[in-house]
């Protein structure tokens, strides 16, 4: 499908890895917390392994969440023999809290939100929606599709076409942008462009330059903060 700049009215975004991420992952803060209190690292990676067989359900609301959690952390903490730790883990090592916008996105947001109505869909746990309070970046958006709250995931073609309702879109004047591969596909299915972000060799600012969707060029000396 061919379409130019002028003909895309909606972008769509994916959350981690294309907006944020959380750059020290779960595991690793985890053992974080655990090495602080002492415990060794062999002992670590026993519970861990030990809380990696908690099974994983359907999350659509925070109570299920929490509760999924609360029984991974607690495989961890029972395995160590030191139950307390449950909620120390739930607190600090949930994902909600360590995410961080990459650096350029703040920017990106400002020029799209300039020409283009901005979305996004994202395979997510209900707390992803908080992310967006703590990191300041829920105004640039007209609508956000978590897979949470509407029993779908990517790339099923169902999630899209929620999307495509939800910010009063058409496919054919709609773009959407992920990190993986099989999302992309997904959208392709139901008429949305897609652009695969590979941050291995470009970030969200570049390959949004090289589709011609924000044109301005910026100042060499610009730093994003």
């Amino acid at each position: 499908m061919n379409q130019t700049k002028t003909e895309v009215k909606t972008i769509f975004l994916d959350a981690g890895g294309v907006l944020f991420e959380t750059f020290i992952k779960g595991d690793d803060r985890i053992r974080y917390l655990l090495i602080e209190r002492g415990y060794q690292i062999s002992q670590i990676e026993e519970a861990i392994l030990k809380a990696k067989q908690t099974e994983l359900p359907f999350i659509t609301n925070w109570n299920e969440e929490e509760q999924y959690f609360k029984r991974y952390y607690g495989a961890i903490a029972e395995e160590l023999g030191e139950i307390e730790l449950t909620n120390e883990l739930l607190f600090f090592a949930h994902f909600a809290g360590h995410c961080e916008l990459y650096s350029e996105v703040k920017y990106v947001l400002e020029e799209l939100n300039k020409e283009y109505k901005l979305a996004v869909i994202s395979n997510a746990m209900p707390s992803m929606d908080w992310i967006f309070d703590r990191l300041g970046i829920r105004k640039y958006f007209d609508s956000i599709i978590l897979s949470a709250f509407v029993n779908e995931e990517k790339p099923r073609e169902s999630i899209y076409n929620i999307a495509l309702n939800q910010a009063n879109a058409k496919s054919e004047e709609s773009i959407f942008i992920d990190d993986k591969l099989e999302n992309i596909e997904g959208a392709e299915r139901v008429g949305i462009r897609g652009l695969h972000l590979d941050r291995d060799r470009m970030d969200l600012l570049e390959l949004l330059r090289e589709q011609q969707l924000i044109r301005k060029p910026i100042n060499e000396k610009t730093t994003f903060k």
